[in-house]
């Protein structure tokens, strides 16, 4: 997200709040682009090493990973990367508080290993849950850096330890996946990777903070954090209960397939989600500490996720069967037609992404939990019934409904309560992308459809080149706000408007 609008009254001496969201974005956006980029080229090789089924086994393991991590900080980074709390004085209880909760957590998982495998639907994924175990401990351990540099903006230094990281986690996956331990592969290259990232991290750090105890402090962070943890715990199961349902009700191979479609449509989300969690939290802290305006960053940030994530997701819809065949090889093109309703989960979950994070800087996490909640509760029977009855594709017509018809509604109405308006805003922000989006995943689709007797790649490679064509002769203005101010600038005079003011007068009158 880039907030240009926001106040330019100095941080410190020399860097303006302006000026630091704006480096803070470029280097978030540059480690979601590697991220995404290094974890498909990564991908495209181990998927011609494991088999659908072993990667099921992994996937319905790392759904109780997943869910338990989401719990195992009690949502302390997020009150640690907020920049309207004072982190020396809250800091030593968060060290105590998360490295404790994870370390517990993870003891847990690794002596019910079995049976929380079992229950997923598959008791082979007991020796990954293992693994993963030690994941959940480093946990704890690390969130509090993390978030110190998520908080000073400083996401050079997440870029490069994410870089290491990766590259580490990669050489352990894909040479454990060669050695023929497809499963176990995917859990140790997650450990590696995330200890030497963690390890990075702690190093980059210009002040530590040992383990403390202040009970105005933990007060302040368990009734910030718990209903914070208690969303993103609800959030997981979400997220992950499809694949439960689809490991018991169809099989191990269905949900590798679904997996890889899953992972596929939540291109969108991820590109632009660090973006939004590393940026929009201190950002939007810091104009409402500064009582800036709000609507103004709102516009902004919603065209900018907007501008990010609505092609992404139109164009992998589009060309979803040249995509899959292309990068991953024949034996999961079963996946295509999933991914084509999975994309609209995907734009829409980077809009509710960015709504969630402006909601916890408003102390709204209460409302974070109630939503996942009746998320639930709708979810479940939908997943039951449209698996049941469509298989896969049902599955991801379960997600999309949910989606529009109650996560999005809820919280916009929020947001909207919380801020007392500014839905205007965000929708002025994202009409204009979601057209162009529309218009270049049409374009995608079809000139793949006209060279449906050529190769996959051939229909990949051209239905990309003309989407990416059709999108920027659409938003080459809007892609200004994407910009630095003498980057801007010059756009503003190549393509003939009135100066780098224009932008900002979209939303002068709000």
């Amino acid at each position: 997200m880039t907030v240009s609008e926001l106040p330019t009254t100095d941080l410190d001496a020399d860097q303006s709040l302006g000026g630091q969201v704006r480096r803070g974005t470029l280097w978030l956006g540059a480690t979601s682009v590697m991220m995404r980029l290094s974890n498909v080229a990564i991908m495209a090789v181990v998927a011609r090493l494991i088999t659908p089924d072993e990667f099921g086994v992994f996937t319905l393991a790392m759904v109780a990973h997943a869910a338990i991590a989401s719990f195992a900080e009690l949502g302390i980074a997020s009150a640690i990367a907020r920049r309207d709390l004072d982190v020396r004085s809250i800091a030593p209880s968060a060290v105590t508080i998360s490295v404790g909760v994870s370390a517990v957590l993870g003891g847990l998982m690794a002596v019910f290993a079995l049976p929380i495998a079992t229950v997923l639907g598959s008791a082979s994924a007991a020796p990954a849950l293992r693994i993963l175990s030690i994941s959940i401990a480093l946990t704890g351990v690390f969130v509090v850096p993390a978030a110190q540099l998520q908080r000073d903006f400083r996401q050079r230094d997440l870029f490069l330890s994410n870089l290491v990281g990766t590259i580490v986690g990669a050489a352990l996956l894909i040479g454990l996946a060669m050695a023929g331990d497809g499963v176990l592969a995917f859990a140790w290259s997650r450990v590696g990777g995330q200890l030497v990232t963690g390890t990075m991290i702690v190093h980059a750090l210009t002040s530590r903070h040992r383990p403390g105890w202040n009970r105005a402090s933990v007060s302040l962070l368990l009734r910030f954090g718990l209903p914070l943890a208690a969303a993103n715990l609800l959030s997981q199961a979400v997220a992950n209960v499809d694949y439960v349902f689809v490991g018991r009700t169809l099989s191990l191979r269905d949900v590798g397939l679904y997996t890889l479609a899953f992972n596929i449509s939540s291109w969108a989300t991820s590109v632009i989600g660090s973006v939004i969690s590393g940026v929009a939290l201190p950002g939007f802290s810091a104009v409402r500490e500064r009582q800036g305006d709000v609507r103004r960053a709102l516009f902004t940030a919603t065209r900018a996720v907007a501008l990010v994530a609505f092609p992404i997701a139109a164009v992998t819809s589009g060309l979803a069967s040249p995509l899959i065949t292309t990068v991953y090889g024949g034996r999961w093109a079963d996946a295509a037609p999933v991914v084509v309703i999975l994309s609209v989960y995907g734009a829409a979950g980077a809009v509710g992404q960015l709504v969630a994070n402006i909601l916890i800087v408003w102390g709204r996490t209460v409302v974070l939990f109630t939503v996942q909640v009746v998320v639930l509760v709708v979810l479940v029977p939908a997943l039951a019934v449209g698996i049941t009855r469509m298989g896969l594709v049902g599955a991801g017509l379960a997600h999309v409904a949910t989606v529009l018809l109650v996560t999005l509604p809820v919280y916009l109405y929020s947001l909207r309560k919380a801020l007392g308006g500014g839905l205007g805003s965000m929708a002025r922000g994202a009409w204009g992308p979601l057209v162009a989006a529309l218009a270049c995943g049409a374009t995608a689709h079809l000139v793949a459809l006209s060279l449906s007797g050529s190769p996959a790649w051939v229909q990949l490679v051209a239905g990309g080149t003309a989407a990416g064509v059709v999108y920027l002769l659409l938003t080459a203005r809007q892609l200004g706000v994407l910009l630095p101010p003498a980057a801007r600038a010059r756009l503003d005079r190549a393509i003939g408007r009135r100066g780098a003011g224009q932008a900002r007068d979209d939303v002068g009158s709000q």
